[in-house]
Protein backbone atom coordinates (compact mmCIF):
# COMPACT_ATOMS: atom_id res chain seq x y z
CA UNK A 1 0.00 0.00 0.00
CA UNK A 2 1.90 2.69 -0.95
CA UNK A 3 0.93 6.26 0.19
CA UNK A 4 -3.01 5.25 0.13
CA UNK A 5 -5.37 3.11 1.50
CA UNK A 6 -8.58 2.19 0.36
CA UNK A 7 -8.77 5.35 -1.63
CA UNK A 8 -7.18 7.73 1.29
CA UNK A 9 -4.80 10.33 0.50
CA UNK A 10 -1.71 9.56 2.42
CA UNK A 11 -0.23 11.67 5.57
CA UNK A 12 1.64 13.87 3.63
CA UNK A 13 -0.65 14.87 0.90
CA UNK A 14 -2.94 16.24 3.74
CA UNK A 15 -0.26 17.73 5.26
CA UNK A 16 0.58 19.71 2.26
CA UNK A 17 -3.45 20.60 1.22
CA UNK A 18 -3.34 22.02 4.63
CA UNK A 19 -0.26 23.85 4.69
CA UNK A 20 -1.78 25.29 1.00
CA UNK A 21 -4.87 26.06 2.32
CA UNK A 22 -3.52 28.12 5.52
CA UNK A 23 -1.17 29.97 3.05
CA UNK A 24 -4.46 30.84 0.93
CA UNK A 25 -5.82 31.80 4.31
CA UNK A 26 -2.80 33.90 5.16
CA UNK A 27 -3.04 35.70 1.82
CA UNK A 28 -6.92 36.67 2.38
CA UNK A 29 -6.94 37.68 5.94
CA UNK A 30 -3.50 39.99 4.93
CA UNK A 31 -5.54 41.47 1.68
CA UNK A 32 -8.59 42.29 3.84
CA UNK A 33 -6.64 43.85 6.87
CA UNK A 34 -4.54 46.10 4.20
CA UNK A 35 -8.22 46.70 2.77
CA UNK A 36 -9.90 47.83 6.47
CA UNK A 37 -6.57 49.52 7.61
CA UNK A 38 -7.51 52.08 4.42
CA UNK A 39 -10.75 52.52 4.83
CA UNK A 40 -10.16 53.61 8.59
CA UNK A 41 -7.53 55.26 7.28
CA UNK A 42 -9.28 59.01 7.48
CA UNK A 43 -6.53 61.24 7.91
CA UNK A 44 -5.03 60.03 4.26
CA UNK A 45 -8.54 59.85 2.80
CA UNK A 46 -9.14 63.64 3.81
CA UNK A 47 -5.95 64.01 1.82
CA UNK A 48 -6.92 62.70 -0.90
CA UNK A 49 -9.76 64.43 -1.29
CA UNK A 50 -8.46 67.60 -0.44
CA UNK A 51 -5.81 67.37 -3.26
CA UNK A 52 -8.56 66.53 -5.74
CA UNK A 53 -11.13 68.99 -4.71
CA UNK A 54 -7.79 71.60 -5.39
CA UNK A 55 -7.20 70.43 -8.94
CA UNK A 56 -10.72 71.08 -9.55
CA UNK A 57 -10.99 74.53 -8.42
CA UNK A 58 -7.55 74.99 -10.06
CA UNK A 59 -9.19 74.25 -13.41
CA UNK A 60 -12.35 76.17 -12.82
CA UNK A 61 -10.32 78.86 -12.06
CA UNK A 62 -8.02 78.57 -15.19
CA UNK A 63 -11.20 77.79 -16.93
CA UNK A 64 -12.91 81.11 -15.96
CA UNK A 65 -9.84 82.94 -16.47
CA UNK A 66 -9.02 82.07 -19.92
CA UNK A 67 -12.62 82.74 -20.91
CA UNK A 68 -12.29 86.22 -19.31
CA UNK A 69 -8.86 86.65 -21.42
CA UNK A 70 -11.04 85.66 -24.62
CA UNK A 71 -13.55 88.16 -23.77
CA UNK A 72 -11.50 91.17 -23.82
CA UNK A 73 -9.33 90.62 -26.38
CA UNK A 74 -12.80 90.08 -28.63
CA UNK A 75 -14.05 93.16 -27.27
CA UNK A 76 -11.62 95.72 -26.05
CA UNK A 77 -13.12 98.44 -27.04
CA UNK A 78 -16.69 97.79 -25.28
CA UNK A 79 -14.73 96.69 -22.44
CA UNK A 80 -12.79 100.11 -22.33
CA UNK A 81 -15.95 101.98 -21.98
CA UNK A 82 -17.30 99.78 -19.75
CA UNK A 83 -14.17 100.47 -17.26
CA UNK A 84 -14.11 104.60 -17.66
CA UNK A 85 -17.85 104.06 -17.27
CA UNK A 86 -17.05 102.38 -13.79
CA UNK A 87 -14.12 104.91 -12.99
CA UNK A 88 -16.38 108.26 -13.70
CA UNK A 89 -18.60 106.69 -11.55
CA UNK A 90 -16.68 106.02 -8.39
CA UNK A 91 -14.54 109.24 -9.34
CA UNK A 92 -18.05 111.40 -9.11
CA UNK A 93 -19.03 109.27 -5.72
CA UNK A 94 -15.75 110.33 -4.44
CA UNK A 95 -16.31 113.61 -5.33
CA UNK A 96 -19.84 113.81 -4.23
CA UNK A 97 -18.26 112.81 -0.58
CA UNK A 98 -15.73 115.15 -0.35
CA UNK A 99 -18.21 118.56 -1.12
CA UNK A 100 -20.39 117.27 2.56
Amino acid sequence: MSGTQQGMPSVPDNAQRIRAEIERTREHLGATVEELAARVDVKSRARAQVVELAGQARNRVEKARSQAVSVVRDHPIPLAAAAAGALAAVGLAIWQRGRR
